[in-house]
């Protein structure tokens, strides 16, 4: 397979970077695997030790090829400014999960890909996409197929998307013909702007992560000792202030993928309305979002912090 086949595709299917890796283990990372797992940093969500989560074969035994897409999320509304007292849903849960969107994007790619081989008498190719359901390192994989650099955030940075992208990743049973990426050197130099901006420090001095320190990681963590609780101040889910701050993601241009499009009352409710959330409700306003896979139980929770929080400062 020839690589510009997938791009043309891929512009088709509405998915905004793309690129190709080989599926050699992801060595490149097993250094900071290793010291962020030695450190007591891991948060239970990586789903393997960190040899296994550089091993592409281990998941899919078959691949001979990877290819990693990005789709950007960014939007900008206008604030809600009433009287009532709102909480915060960052980007990573707006709209329709992304986990859905993206797997349904790759593969509608694979699919339309599969019917221009039947059409010329080809064999369809085998394949499994991946987005954030597998041990594997997806950012490690979009940084191996030239997609972006990592940021002193943690987060991939690209020159045209910021880091308000997702990620997603695709192995094949087929080898592809494409040019050697060129990796994308690092871009954050003397900057520290998502170091100083952190509430709690959690990045350290860059590339790396306290969880225990991360408000996105606590509003997402089953138990929360009291110090951690009070960490929980605006976001209900998620956090996006080392992102907000970063020089990289300041006039991008606002995401044409129409599942991730919200309103401001939709990323900031009432603390009154969360509360009061019934099953039914919680459902059909979060079942289908990133949010959702928490359950209500940590909804409610995150907001009956954020209402106490803001009481003991007021």
């Amino acid at each position: 397979m020839i690589g510009d086949e997938f791009r043309k595709l891929a512009e088709q299917s509405g998915i905004d970077l793309i690129g190709f890796f080989s599926v050699e283990p992801l060595k490149e990372c097993l250094p900071y695997l290793i010291k962020r797992h030695q450190a007591g940093f891991s948060t239970g969500f990586e789903g393997g030790e960190p040899e296994q989560r550089i091993d592409y074969l281990r998941v899919f035994p078959s691949a001979k090829a990877g290819i990693a897409i990005g789709i950007s999320n960014y939007q900008v509304f206008e604030a809600v400014v009433d009287d009532r007292v709102r909480g915060q849903f960052a980007s990573v849960s707006w709209g329709e999960d992304y986990h859905r969107v993206l797997s349904r994007k790759m593969n509608e790619l694979m699919e339309a890909l599969n019917d221009e081989r039947q059409k010329s008498g080809a064999l369809p190719i085998q394949y499994q996409v991946f987005v954030d359901n597998s041990p594997l390192v997806d950012r490690g994989s979009a940084y191996r197929a030239g997609l972006g650099f990592f940021g002193k955030n943690n987060c991939l940075i690209n020159h045209q998307l910021g880091s308000f992208f997702f990620i997603g990743q695709i192995l094949v049973d087929c080898h592809i013909v494409f040019e050697q990426p060129q990796l994308v050197k690092n871009g954050c130099g003397n900057c520290q702007r998502c170091l100083d901006a952190c509430p709690n420090q959690a990045l350290g001095e860059g590339f790396s992560l306290d969880p225990s320190k991360c408000i996105s990681y606590l509003t997402q963590k089953k138990t929360l000792t009291s110090d951690e609780e009070d960490r929980i101040s605006t976001y209900l889910y998620g956090c996006d202030i080392c992102q907000n701050v970063c020089p990289y993601n300041q006039q991008l241009k606002q995401t044409r993928e129409e599942a991730f499009l919200v309103d401001g009352d939709t990323a900031s409710p009432s603390l009154e309305g969360i509360l009061t959330l019934t099953n039914k409700v919680f459902k059909s306003c979060y079942g289908k979002t990133a949010s959702g896979w928490r359950g209500k139980k940590i909804l409610v929770r995150n907001a009956q912090l954020i209402w106490k929080n803001k009481k003991r400062h007021d």
